[in-house]
């Protein structure tokens, strides 16, 4: 019974063969890689040496939480990457390499946008104008706001393209992988599904560019993260739709 238990595939998809079940040491490495992503947001702040030091660094829990979500998102679409294919050829390498030459230089900028971004909404809805000045003459002048953002969107666009020239590279390699027609289609989706993601902050990053909200063009770049949901939640939709498609035109083959 246990080694039943044991074989069974809990949450994946029964329709497809996955290849990197066993982890190599791209993976293990890659892994320590984003353990130490998320260890220097910890770092980046400092010990408090007060109670009202204390209370400052229990608000920028927000900030934090959104973060490490942040990663593990990357992580997630990492993950699903290999235990799909379980490639590990020069191409992925350099691929994967890139990847966590990206995650660990883009630790730091996410860190300061998010929370630069929750006291910006934390001073808008409580009305607290002088938090406001505050954080855009001494945190962050305003005259830099711009910058912030092309340098965090061109980064997390670069991220997830990274992903998604992975999904495509998996995607040339159908014959030695011996894809049928509903893992291509899986390939193919994942590639999507990344250059979706990448949209998102790379749109940021041109209103940032362009300036194109004048004044609030800072408050615009930021908003145009809050894309993500609806975006993906509609492509989400009609993936099913031609994942269940593929599927039953490769079962009827």
């Amino acid at each position: 019974m246990r080694g039943i238990m044991k074989d069974q595939e809990v949450g994946l998809d029964p329709n497809f063969r996955y290849r990197g079940k066993n982890q190599t040491r791209v993976e293990t490495f890659s892994d320590a890689a984003f353990a130490l992503a998320i260890t220097l947001i910890v770092l980046s702040s400092s010990v408090p040496s007060n109670f009202q030091d204390l209370w400052v660094s229990m608000r920028d829990i927000i900030p934090f939480g959104l973060c490490v979500i942040l990663v593990m998102v990357i992580w997630y679409q990492h993950y699903l990457f290999f235990l799909k294919f379980g490639l590990q050829n020069r191409t992925i390498v350099l691929y994967n390499t890139f990847l966590i030459f990206l995650i660990l230089i883009y630790v730091y900028p996410l860190k300061f946008l998010f929370v630069v971004l929750f006291r910006l909404y934390e001073g808008i809805f409580t009305g607290n104008r002088e938090l406001i000045n505050r954080l855009f003459t001494e945190t962050l002048p305003y005259s830099d706001t711009g910058s912030l953002m092309i340098i965090y969107g061109l980064g997390a666009s670069l991220i997830f393209l990274t992903i998604g020239g992975m999904y495509r590279h998996a995607m040339k390699m159908a014959g030695p992988l011996e894809l049928n027609s509903y893992e291509r289609y899986i390939a193919k989706d994942g590639m999507i599904t990344n250059l979706l993601l990448a949209s998102i902050p790379f749109l940021s990053a041109l209103i940032a560019v362009f300036h194109l909200f004048g004044n609030w063009t800072f408050l615009g770049a930021g908003v145009a993260y809050m894309l993500y949901p609806p975006v993906m939640i509609i492509y989400g939709r009609v993936s099913a739709k031609k994942r269940d498609r593929a599927l039953a035109i490769y079962k009827k083959a």
